[in-house]
């Protein structure tokens, strides 16, 4: 879909919201402070959902959005989106309890016992608030502390939990609901929707694939003293709808690693025999990633992203790749080669010995008349160039810099440099291409 057009239609859902509270509470915005405060608290309570609901819809691999902004843009937004979430959470009991306070001269706490134990489902609620607290503070101890992604996972699975504890006392006493049966009905088909989608994409769709394809490890191959590569066979992978560029969730059937999903990218273009991706050691998950043994099943889910050849509007393209993140550019380099698109890559690692796929990008620079910078920060070797990438290195690399698309993958630390650099020496933002992932 056009970004416009996913964009209207998360607008015209917000709207749509807006326009039920209106007409059922909008009247008591005049009326008192008291019903001002209470219209204001339904208000963000239907705002809290459309916010959890759509933190849903951001993670949940739904083909249609994510082709759309990708999924790492998609994380982005949904660590923004959470903010707004927890602020309306929170919102919402605080403005109803001081506004039916006011309103009938009740002590606010008074008041607030008086919902949790005289209106039905309202405790269950005040769980629920209570757990995306938790949910939301222990997340971002966890991303600052660095600790592992799967305990952030885990974390985040109690949202389903909070979901479910809230949704009963919405409808119950709801007073927009209960005085309009039409917001009723559409309020339902809002959560069919997002968990519809959630449950076709999170969870059919890799058991679908599966199936259809029986992926299984081929063998595991050491590429470097920190790195291996893993090929992927299966059944018919000629049907297996992939780019050069893009990734896929990868779930090894084995004991270690089936309970744990995480995203790696195609580092060579696809065959229709075989699907590889190239993995460094970087702890946890990864230091045991080459135990992984011949013929374990595999559950794929993918591809994903958008860093891609479609995004070029120019067939004069430009790789940066950091250390690892020359996995993704690996594929497409031999996709534009093949295309005989005017392809120069930068590969920068800290030493020798750390770089991936030389061989490769070394014959696919002869076969098609590739230019290829290899650069290495902490050593100096015959045929690299020592130091680091930054604009002065890449404008004496490139006299036409201006003139071509730029394709960036490595540390995030690096893309962020080199994409605000870019940008300051005149290059648009648009011209600029990335994917990055963080919690």
């Amino acid at each position: 879909m056009k970004r416009p057009v996913v964009l209207g239609f998360l607008l015209i859902n917000f709207f749509i919201i807006c326009a039920f509270w209106w007409n059922g509470s909008g009247q008591l915005l005049t009326r008192s402070l008291g019903n001002a405060l209470i219209a204001l608290g339904r208000l963000s309570g239907l705002l809290a959902v459309y916010f959890v609901l759509l933190q849903v819809l951001l993670i949940g691999r739904s083909v249609w959005i994510e082709k759309t902004f990708g999924l790492d843009k998609l994380s982005q937004v949904h660590r923004l989106n959470g903010k707004f979430a927890l602020f309306f959470i929170l919102l919402h009991p605080f403005l109803l309890t001081i506004g039916y306070s006011i309103a009938t001269r009740v002590n606010p706490v008074d008041q607030f016992l008086s919902f949790v134990t005289s209106y039905e489902a309202v405790l269950q609620a005040g769980l629920a608030v209570i757990l995306f607290v938790i949910i939301v503070f222990t997340s971002l101890y966890i991303v600052r502390s660095k600790l592992k992604y799967e305990i952030w996972y885990f974390i985040h699975l109690f949202t389903y939990l909070a979901i479910l504890l809230a949704f009963a006392h919405q409808l119950k006493n709801g007073k927009d609901f209960l005085t309009n049966s039409l917001f009723t009905y559409y309020w339902y088909g809002l959560y069919i929707f997002v968990f519809g989608n959630h449950l076709i994409f999170r969870f059919t769709r890799p058991v679908y694939l599966f199936a259809k394809h029986r992926f299984y490890v081929e063998k595991v191959i050491r590429e470097t003293p920190d790195a291996v590569s893993i090929y992927i066979s299966g059944k018919n992978l000629q049907d297996f709808k992939i780019d050069p560029g893009q990734f896929m969730f990868l779930r090894f059937l084995a004991k270690n690693f089936w309970w744990q999903s995480h995203p790696f990218s195609l580092s060579q273009i696809p065959n229709g025999k075989n699907l590889r991706v190239t993995i460094k050691n970087s702890g946890d998950f990864t230091s045991i990633i080459d135990q992984i043994k011949a013929r374990t099943p595999v559950a794929v889910d993918g591809g994903y992203g958008i860093f891609t050849r479609r995004e070029a509007k120019s067939d004069k393209i430009l790789f940066i790749a950091g250390g690892i993140g020359i996995t993704p550019i690996r594929s497409l380099i031999e996709q534009m080669g093949r295309l005989k698109q005017h392809v120069v890559l930068i590969y920068s690692n800290k030493k020798k010995v750390d770089v991936v796929f030389k061989k490769e990008i070394d014959s696919l620079s002869k076969k098609y008349n590739l230019r290829v910078h290899y650069v290495l920060s902490q050593e100096k070797a015959a045929g690299f160039i020592h130091g680091r990438i930054d604009t002065g290195l890449i404008a004496r690399l490139v006299n036409d810099l201006s003139k071509r698309e730029i394709y960036i993958c490595g540390p995030m630390n690096m893309i962020n440099k080199l994409r605000q650099d870019l940008i300051e020496a005149g290059i648009t933002s648009s011209a600029i291409h990335f994917e990055k992932f963080s919690l």
